[in-house]
């Protein structure tokens, strides 16, 4: 009998609130009883094509749409000022994706057969790809997390 009363009052309720919202606008759940004690809903995390960093490395440097959906807005980009005084310094800016040059990073299997090094390491927070030619200063670090995908955070150009 107090379990009925109880759920009688809440579908009253909940009609009323149904009925207090703009037409076209409605909320299904407001007209069921509570389910107190009941487990909450986890939304499912999102599925990374690539769990493997070599494997999702590859793709996102051969694609330029996987780049554009595994980089971190703002993207984090770091140049090296030549005519800082008295020596070049770094220069930090928060990049917008909609200002970001793609590719944002070259495609390692042509920078290899160019004569590029490509030099792989882990760091705190994930993982960094040093891309350099020998004997110049020509040399980018490309920063990547898992957050829960990989996704590059920071371009670090240490070229002059």
């Amino acid at each position: 009998m107090v379990f009925a009363r109880a759920l009688s009052t809440t579908l009253v309720l909940g009609l009323m609130l149904a009925a207090c919202k703009p037409q076209g606008e409605t909320n299904a759940a407001a007209s069921l009883p509570s389910t107190a004690g009941a487990a909450p809903v986890v939304a499912a995390a999102p599925r990374c094509p690539d769990a493997d960093f070599d494997s999702f490395l590859k793709r996102f440097s051969a694609d330029i749409k996987v780049q554009e959906k595994a980089t971190a807005n703002p993207l984090t980009m770091i140049r090296l000022d030549p005519g800082a005084q008295p020596e070049p310094k770094p220069v930090h800016r928060e990049v917008p994706l909609a200002e970001v040059e793609w590719p944002v990073i070259p495609n390692l299997d042509a920078a290899r057969n160019g004569g590029r090094e490509v030099v792989f390491s882990h760091n705190a927070d994930g993982r960094q790809v040093l891309v350099r030619t020998a004997d110049t200063s020509d040399q980018q670090v490309y920063h990547f997390v898992q957050r829960p995908c990989w996704t590059l955070v920071k371009v670090d150009d240490q070229s002059l």
